[in-house]
C-alpha cells in the first residue's frame, strides 16, 4: 500500500512539474518548431506531446528514484 501511495505521489508530482516545465521550456518548442518543422507551438500555446513528454520524463525519473531508494532499502 506504501507503495501505491508513493507511485500515486510521483503522478501527481510529475503532472504538476511537468505543466510548469513545459512552459519553461517554451523557447525549445519553439526553436523545433522553426528550425526542425516538427509541429511544437500552436496558437494556444504548446502542443499536446509536448506535454506528455515532459510529464512522462518526469514520472520516469520519479520512478526511476523511486526503485533506486527501494531497492537500498
Amino acid at each position: 500500500m506504501r507503495v501505491f501511495f508513493m507511485l500515486l505521489a510521483i503522478g501527481l508530482g510529475a503532472l504538476c512539474g511537468g505543466v510548469l516545465l513545459t512552459l519553461l521550456l517554451l523557447p525549445l518548442w519553439g526553436w523545433l518548431d522553426t528550425r526542425i518543422g516538427i509541429e511544437a507551438l500552436g496558437h494556444s500555446g504548446p502542443a499536446p506531446w509536448c506535454y506528455g513528454l515532459s510529464i512522462g520524463a518526469l514520472a520516469l525519473l520519479g520512478i526511476i528514484l523511486l526503485a533506486r531508494a527501494h531497492r537500498r532499502a
